[in-house]
C-alpha cells in the first residue's frame, strides 16, 4: 500500500463517526432508487406477463340477458373476429354450514375449463369445478377463509350444498377489501338449478385479427352489438383491452413518475449531504494540504485523494444498500400484484434497480463533492498553511451582527450562544436546511394531499343523500320493490333509476371515454333529490327537462372530445337515433379508468322512448344509519327482504354509502403510505445530515470547548448548548417548511390527484400536520444532536486545547 492509500484509510478510520454518517446518508438515498425503481420494474414486468399468460380477450362484453350459444357462429362470421369464448356470471346467495344468515356472491359457469381460449381461470390447489363441487376465487379465499369445506347456495330446486375442491385465479375480480364481492366457479352441470338455460351465456369473450389496434377493436365491438341488438339482447358493459398490457397499468402509471421523482430527490438530498460533509473534511485538513504541496504534492494528486475517499464511502454504502433495495422491491411489488391477483412468482431481482443503485451511487457522490474538493486542491501553499482550518466567519456582516443583538438582549446566555453557532457556518446551514425543508414540504403536501382525497370523498358522500343503492340483476316492478323495501325497518324515502345502453357519437365518430367498461345511461327522475354530482360548467337536470332529450356528460369525456355545454350529440338508444343536447358537465369521481361512465339523462325521457313503464333497474333508499355497522345490518335486512320475494339483487350494482367511501380510501391506501413512507426515508436523511452537521461542528470547534471548560463551563451547559443548536436546526427547518408546503400544497396536491388517483381534488390545507412535523422535526432534531453533543461533553481541556 503506497503513502496515498495510508492517507485515505487515516483520514477514513479517525473520523469514524463522519465516515460512518457519509455510508449511511448514501446509503439510504441508494436505497430509496433501488426499491422504487425495482419494485416499478418487478411490478409492471409480472403484471405484462400474467396478463399475457391469461391469453387476454380484446374484447368483453356483458350482456344483460342470456343469450343463444348458436349466436356465436353468426358473431364469429364478422368481419375481423378471429375467436370467440364465453362465461356465465351471476349473482348468489351462499352461506357456510351453521349460518343462518345469507350472503351476497357470485357464480362463474364457464363451459368447459380444459378448454378455455381467453381471458383463462387458473388453477392454484385442488381440482376444477365439477358435477358435485365448487371451486372458489384467490383472493375471496383469502379474504373469507373459506378455502375448504361444504358451502350451501340459494338455487331454483331450493337449498343445495357443495364441497370447495379447489381454489382458482381469475384475471379479473376486484379485491373484497376494494369492494369486491365473493367469488365461486361452477360447471354446467349446476346452471340448470340456478335457473341458467342449457347452452346459452352472459359474456363474451373476443379476440379480432392481428394487429390489434383500439380503433379495430372497437370497430368490430360495434358490429357485435348492432348484431346482438337485432336480436334484442341488450349489452351493459363493453370492455377494450391491449393484449400486451396489462388493464392495470392505467392505474400504477400515474404514480410511477412521482415515485421514480422521489426517488431521485432522496439520492439528489443524500449527495447534498456529502457535499456538507466533504466541504467540511477539506475545510478541516487545509493545513495538511498546504503541507503535502510543500513537499511537492500536485494538485492532480491531493484530488485523486479525496476522490478515492468518496469512491470508497460510495462503493461500501451501496454494498450496503443494494441487499435491503432488491428485497423491499420484491416484496413490495408483491405486496401490489396481491391487489391485481397475480402470484409473485420466486424472488426475483431487478437489473435496471441494480444499474441505477450503481450508476446513482457512483455518480451522484461524486460529483457532490467535486467542487469542495478542487477548490482545496487548488490552495496555494501559504493560503493553506496560513488557515488554521476552522474558518470561523460570524460577526462580520450587519446580519451577524443584528443576530448577536438580538440574543444578547432577549435570550439567556447558553441559548445566545446556541443561536450564534446556528449561523456560524452558513453554507453549512443551507444545505442542511435544505434537506430539512425539502422532507417537511413533502411531508406537509402529501398529508394534505390525504385531507383533501377525504375531503373530496365528504363531499361525493354528501352529495349522494341515499343510503343504500340496490342494483338489480333484471328490471323490477316499482310497486313491488317499494313495498318490499318499506317492509325494511328504517327505510325512509325511495328513489327509482333505469340504465340502459348507449352509443354517442359526434360528428359521425364514436365518442372516445375515460371510463375502459364503455358509457351507460343512468335516467333518473329530472327533479331527484337523491344524486347530484358536480356540476363543473352547464347545469344539472331540471322538473321542466322531463320528456326532453337532455343530457348531462362526464367532464373527462367532455375534454377529450372537445364537448361543450349546449352542444348537439348522436345517440342511439336501441332502435332510436336522435340528437341529444350536453346540457352539463359534470366531475366524474371514478379513481381509475376501470369502470363504466355514466351519461345522466331524465328517466321519463328514457321510458317514452323504451316505453319500459313503471320498471327500475336501482332503488335507491334514504334511511337513518349513523356508522358502518348499522349501515351494514340495514343492507343485510334488505338483502334478505329480497330474497325471501325472490328478487335477484346485482352484487356489482349494490352498494352502501359509507362502505363505498372506506373501499376507495383503501384503494389509495396503499400508494399514499409508499409516499409518506418515503417522505419518512427523507426525513431519516436530514437527521443524519444534521447529527453530521453538529459532529463536524463539535470537531471545528474542540479549542472553543477546552476555552469555555477552562473557565468552569459544566459539561450539562455544553451539552445543553449543542442539544439546543440541534433544535435551532429542527425549529428552524419547520417554519421555513410551513409556507413553501403552503404554496405547493395545492397545485400539487391537485396535479398529484389527477396522476396517481385520476381525479380532480377539493383542496384542504392539513393544519393538524403541521404540528405533527414540528413533534417529528423536534424528536428527529433531538436524536441528531445527541451524540454530537454527548461527544462534546467528554473531552477534557488537554485535548482541547492541545488539539
Amino acid at each position: 500500500m503506497n503513502t496515498l492509500w495510508y492517507k485515505v484509510w487515516a483520514d477514513l478510520w479517525l473520523t469514524k463517526s463522519r465516515t460512518a454518517l457519509a455510508i449511511i446518508s448514501i446509503a439510504v438515498g441508494v436505497c430509496c432508487v433501488g426499491t422504487l425503481f425495482g419494485m416499478i420494474d418487478l411490478l409492471l414486468g409480472k403484471m405484462d406477463a400474467a396478463h399475457r399468460q391469461s391469453q387476454p380477450s380484446h374484447i368483453n362484453l356483458i350482456l344483460r340477458q342470456d343469450a343463444d350459444i348458436g349466436l356465436l357462429e353468426q358473431i364469429k362470421a364478422l368481419p375481423g373476429v378471429a375467436g370467440v369464448d364465453t362465461l356465465t356470471p351471476l349473482s348468489v346467495h351462499f352461506r357456510q354450514p351453521g349460518e343462518t344468515d345469507w350472503q351476497l356472491g357470485t357464480l362463474i359457469i364457464r363451459p368447459d375449463y380444459d378448454k378455455q381460449h381467453f381471458d383463462k381461470t387458473a388453477l392454484q390447489s385442488g381440482d376444477w369445478p365439477g358435477v358435485n363441487q365448487v371451486a372458489i376465487e384467490n383472493l375471496s379465499a383469502l379474504s373469507s377463509g373459506m378455502q375448504s369445506g361444504d358451502i350451501e347456495f340459494e338455487t331454483a330446486q331450493g337449498p343445495q350444498t357443495w364441497p370447495i375442491g379447489g381454489i382458482v385465479r381469475h384475471p379479473f375480480v376486484k379485491p373484497p377489501k376494494f369492494g369486491g364481492q365473493i367469488h365461486f366457479f361452477a360447471g354446467t352441470a349446476q346452471a340448470t338449478q340456478f335457473g341458467i338455460p342449457a347452452h346459452s351465456f352472459r359474456q363474451l369473450l373476443v379476440q379480432i385479427a392481428e394487429p390489434y389496434s383500439s380503433e379495430s377493436a372497437r370497430s368490430v365491438a360495434g358490429q357485435i352489438r348492432s348484431l346482438l341488438s337485432a336480436q334484442h339482447i341488450g349489452v351493459n358493459v363493453t370492455l377494450l383491452q391491449d393484449p400486451e398490457q396489462h388493464w392495470g397499468r392505467p392505474f400504477l402509471a400515474g404514480i410511477n413518475g412521482v415515485l421514480q421523482i422521489m426517488a431521485l430527490v432522496s439520492l439528489a438530498l443524500a449527495s447534498v449531504l456529502i457535499l456538507n460533509t466533504v466541504s467540511a473534511h477539506i475545510t478541516q485538513e487545509t493545513d495538511q494540504i498546504g503541507v503535502m504541496k510543500a513537499l511537492g504534492a500536485k494538485t492532480i494528486t491531493i484530488a485523486k485523494l479525496y476522490l478515492l475517499e468518496i469512491l470508497f464511502l460510495s462503493l461500501t454504502a451501496i454494498v450496503f444498500a443494494v441487499p435491503p433495495a432488491l428485497a423491499t422491491a420484491y416484496f413490495s411489488a408483491c405486496r401490489l400484484l396481491a391487489l391485481f391477483n397475480i402470484d409473485c412468482g420466486a424472488f426475483a431481482i431487478s437489473v435496471p434497480a441494480i444499474n441505477y443503485m450503481l450508476l446513482g451511487g457512483l455518480l451522484a457522490p461524486l460529483l457532490a463533492g467535486l467542487p469542495p474538493i478542487l477548490r482545496g486542491a487548488a490552495l496555494t501553499v501559504r493560503a493553506a498553511i496560513a488557515s488554521y482550518g476552522v474558518g470561523a466567519d460570524f460577526g462580520y456582516n450587519r446580519f451577524d451582527l443584528l443576530i448577536e443583538k438580538f440574543g444578547a438582549r432577549f435570550l439567556p446566555t447558553l441559548s445566545a450562544a446556541a443561536l450564534g453557532n446556528l449561523f456560524r457556518r452558513k453554507a453549512r446551514l443551507v444545505l442542511t436546511q435544505s434537506v430539512l425543508v425539502c422532507a417537511g414540504v413533502m411531508f406537509l403536501v402529501l398529508t394534505s394531499l390525504i385531507a383533501s382525497l377525504n375531503l373530496t370523498l365528504d363531499r361525493e358522500m354528501a352529495r349522494s343523500r341515499y343510503a343504500v343503492r340496490l342494483g338489480f340483476t333484471s328490471d323490477q316492478p316499482e310497486q313491488k320493490v317499494r313495498d318490499i323495501a318499506a317492509a325494511v325497518v328504517g327505510t325512509e324515502q325511495i328513489e327509482f333509476w333505469q340504465r340502459s345502453s348507449i352509443q354517442i357519437a359526434k360528428d359521425g365518430i364514436a365518442l372516445p371515454q375515460k371510463g375502459s367498461l364503455g358509457l351507460q345511461m343512468l335516467a333518473l327522475p329530472a327533479n331527484s333529490t337523491m344524486y347530484q354530482p358536480l356540476i363543473e360548467s352547464g347545469r344539472w337536470l331540471q322538473a321542466s327537462d322531463a320528456g326532453q332529450r337532455v343530457l348531462v356528460l362526464s367532464a373527462d369525456t367532455a375534454a377529450l372530445n372537445g364537448i361543450q355545454a349546449g352542444d348537439m350529440l348522436d345517440v342511439a338508444l336501441g332502435a332510436d337515433h336522435q340528437k341529444w343536447q350536453v346540457i352539463g358537465i359534470y366531475r366524474w369521481l371514478a379513481g381509475n379508468s376501470y369502470a363504466v361512465e355514466p351519461v345522466y339523462a331524465p328517466l321519463e325521457t328514457l321510458r317514452q322512448i323504451t316505453q319500459n313503464l313503471e320498471m327500475a333497474s336501482f332503488a335507491l333508499l334514504d334511511a337513518s344509519v349513523a356508522d358502518l355497522h348499522q349501515e351494514a345490518d340495514y343492507l343485510r335486512n334488505l338483502q334478505q327482504q329480497f330474497q325471501d320475494h325472490d328478487v335477484q339483487l346485482d352484487v356489482y350494482t349494490t352498494l352502501a354509502k359509507l362502505e363505498q367511501r372506506q373501499f376507495t380510501r383503501n384503494q389509495f391506501k396503499s400508494v399514499l403510505n409508499t409516499l409518506l413512507g418515503l417522505a419518512c426515508m427523507i426525513a431519516a436523511v436530514g437527521g443524519i445530515g444534521l447529527s453530521g452537521t453538529l459532529a463536524i461542528s463539535v470537531l471545528q470547534r474542540i479549542r472553543e470547548i477546552g476555552v469555555l471548560r477552562a473557565i468552569g463551563a459544566p459539561s450539562k451547559k455544553i451539552f445543553r448548548m449543542f442539544l439546543l443548536e440541534g433544535l435551532l436546526h429542527g425549529g428552524m427547518a419547520w417554519l421555513l417548511s410551513i409556507p413553501l408546503a403552503y404554496l405547493a400544497a395545492e397545485p400539487l396536491a391537485k396535479q398529484l390527484g389527477q396522476t396517481m388517483l385520476g381525479i380532480r381534488l377539493d383542496f384542504r390545507f392539513d393544519w393538524w400536520a403541521v404540528l405533527y412535523w414540528l413533534m417529528i422535526m423536534l424528536i428527529v432534531a433531538w436524536i441528531a444532536a445527541f451524540w454530537p453533543a454527548r461527544k462534546a461533553t467528554r473531552l477534557n481541556i488537554r485535548e482541547c486545547l492541545g488539539h
